[in-house]
């Protein structure tokens, strides 16, 4: 992955090319100096013990209305609930301070999961809740300025969404739905330095990252399932299925011809081939666990678009998905380190032919 260049190479850029007066990068310091006087000056840990004792103050105050028997009442939960998170939100739109922020997050997430469990147990419905989990999830993601609560709340939607997918279409919603979330991500990403311009750009990067967990954390879930005979197959719920696998990989198909479109490399011409064929090798060696290309498509996106932070969950997901393959797969031990080895060889093999054949495209990723 390319170093990520400094702010002074972003504005000499800039300027060399005529986008920026001459005395931009006087105001950027001035502005970068306000940053550092104003929000880094508390230590972190100052920082984390403030944080740490709003969530204790927010656990308090909840705990004192679960002690006056609030709890047994379903309405007074949800009115509550809507309560905590109205001034929540107002408290977080007005004001500064980690103490402040921190507590205003926490009532915001207690108001939310009030408000959902209050509905959910008045009408004895788990559809309603997650109907509900949606809604309040739309809501706070439009109206709480936190990166914190977008990405809970996106993943709670993400989450209530495959729900009700599954409850309405069995396991099929429920695998059209992660392929869904994972379009989604990958047109996050991909285009997400476009839609950060609009007026929602500071919901994409937090639900961007909430859905990557939320398809990593699924996927694995289901292989975690294939173990266990009951209860959950009584549920309908069992192993992924290969089609789950198969739409997993067009995704990263699909992300893969972006990134060499963007490149300037031909996808219809040799290079474009050796990546198709090595992502199909990879997808039918690992056909019954599609956690495996889903990495392997995260892994691309974070290489591309130099994201640390989704390199590293991809890279995590993908080694814990690898291992889950070695010992879940009902072959030989000799037939799985097989596969493992050739789909090793198989990458191995496409970079040194990529290094070879296309140098000038190539160095602009490493």
């Amino acid at each position: 992955m390319a170093r990520r260049p400094s702010l002074q190479d972003v504005l000499s850029g800039l300027q060399a090319e005529g986008h920026l007066a001459p005395d931009a990068q006087e105001r950027a310091r001035a502005t970068m100096e306000v940053y550092q006087r104003t929000d880094m000056a508390t230590p972190w840990f100052v920082k984390a013990l403030a944080g740490f004792g709003a969530w204790v103050a927010a656990g308090f105050l909840i705990s004192f209305f679960a002690c006056v028997g609030l709890w047994d009442n379903e309405v007074a939960v949800i009115i509550l609930g809507v309560i905590f998170a109205g001034v929540a939100t107002g408290m977080r739109r007005s004001t500064r301070g980690v103490f402040l922020e921190q507590l205003a997050l926490a009532l915001c997430l207690a108001g939310a999961t009030m408000v959902t469990a209050g509905i959910g147990e008045a009408t004895n419905s788990e559809v309603a809740a997650a109907v509900v989990q949606l809604l309040v999830g739309a809501v706070l993601v439009a109206v709480f300025p936190d990166a914190i609560l977008r990405f809970l709340m996106a993943l709670g939607m993400a989450a209530a969404a495959v729900f009700l997918l599954w409850k309405g279409l069995g396991e099929l919603g429920m695998q059209l739905g992660l392929v869904g979330f994972a379009v989604l991500v990958h047109v996050l990403f991909l285009d997400g330095a476009r839609w950060r311009r609009g007026r929602w750009g500071d919901v994409v990067g937090p639900a961007a990252y909430a859905l990557a967990c939320g398809i990593m954390s699924a996927l694995l879930a289901l292989c975690f399932i294939g173990i266990f005979d009951r209860p959950f197959h009584e549920e309908g719920i069992s192993t992924p299925d290969p089609l789950l696998t198969l739409g997993l990989t067009a995704v990263t198909l699909y992300t893969a011809w972006r990134v060499m479109k963007e490149l300037s490399l031909e996808a219809s011409g040799v290079a474009g081939a050796a990546v198709f064929v090595a992502l199909g090798l990879i997808a039918l060696l690992t056909l019954h666990t599609p956690a495996v290309i889903a990495a392997v498509g995260m892994m691309v996106l974070a290489f591309h678009r130099r994201s640390t932070v989704l390199l590293g969950l991809a890279v995590a997901f993908l080694l814990v998905s690898g291992s889950w393959y070695y010992y879940d797969l009902s072959l030989t031990l000799l037939a799985k380190a097989l596969a493992l080895t050739g789909s090793g060889l198989v990458f191995l093999g496409l970079r040194l032919f990529l290094l070879r054949r296309f140098p000038a495209a190539t160095a602009e990723v490493r």
